[in-house]
């Protein structure tokens, strides 16, 4: 019963460090061995080992074309431990409706749509921002070549999806069926922002405004029945600052993402009340 629920199934929890904690070792090695490789190169060519160590360290975890082709590899490592899970865990095929992957014209275009309001929520923060004397926004693009963004793109569409597709069409989806609609988004939002704490450093504001925005991503994803609109949405949330080389402040990331959360949930609950049903 300790690792198993009553029906027999393994415990969600159970599931979640199957998926989270060889993605985190994957994650590193992918990072620590070219690391050390290079730093090997490095000493070759006449560094020593502090300065060598310093310089593969900068490449591989700075270097915007590096740290992208790992990020890249990185995103893509979820579909197999997915699959691991519904295979051999759930005894279930792995099919691309179960990575959220809906078929149909209806998903696919649910990309533009993604991508028009994750662009309006980005002007919108510094929008809000302003009236709180917070940063102003200003046009200043990145100056990388068409080869570099490319690959930055790369990166943030596959982590976008690869996270979504983790966290909302697989756990999410998991925990409604087990605790209710509203009780499984909260916890799938919650334990997403909260597990991204064992790599970077959060503002509490900052916290806060990603556990909302996680929040919509839940529901729109449970609206859509596919990851195309919240993985498009999350992918450009991390791309636009990395191309405009400005960061929203984070009181306008909290009231915006308090905001569209308001609306998103008005809604559902009107639908729901009008029809018996969500989008």
């Amino acid at each position: 019963m300790f690792l198993r629920n009553r029906a027999g199934d393994v415990r969600l929890v159970w599931r979640l460090l199957l998926l989270v904690v060889p993605f985190l070792g994957a994650a590193y090695l992918l990072r620590y061995v070219p690391i050390r490789i290079q730093t090997e190169v490095f000493i070759d060519r006449g560094l020593s080992e502090s300065t060598a160590l310093s310089r593969a360290r900068h490449l591989i975890l700075e270097d915007p074309v590096w740290s992208s082709i790992v990020g890249a590899i990185q995103g893509l490592f979820w579909y197999p431990l997915l699959c691991f899970l519904l295979k051999v865990v759930e005894r279930r095929a792995c099919s691309l409706r179960d990575l959220g992957f809906a078929p149909g014209r209806r998903s696919l275009s649910l990309i533009p749509l993604g991508l028009a309001l994750a662009l309006i929520l980005y002007r919108g923060y510094f929008w809000v921002g302003s009236f709180f004397n917070q940063a102003a926004f200003i046009w200043s693009p990145t100056r990388l070549n068409a080869a570099t963004i490319t690959l930055m793109s790369l990166n943030f569409v596959t982590n976008g999806f690869g996270e979504e597709t983790a966290f909302r069409a697989y756990f999410q989806d998991r925990l409604i069926q087990r605790h209710g609609l509203w009780v499984g988004i909260a916890l799938a939002s919650s334990s997403f922002v909260l597990l991204h704490l064992l790599i970077y450093r959060y503002s509490g504001l900052f916290l806060i405004a990603s556990i909302l925005l996680a929040a919509v991503y839940g529901i729109l994803y449970v609206w859509t029945g596919s990851i195309y609109l919240v993985g498009t949405m999350h992918a450009v949330f991390n791309l636009v600052p990395k191309l405009l080389v400005q960061w929203p402040p984070d009181l306008g990331l909290l009231v915006v993402h308090g905001l569209v959360l308001l609306v998103v949930i008005l809604i559902s609950r009107w639908r729901v009340e009008k029809k018996g049903r969500l989008p």
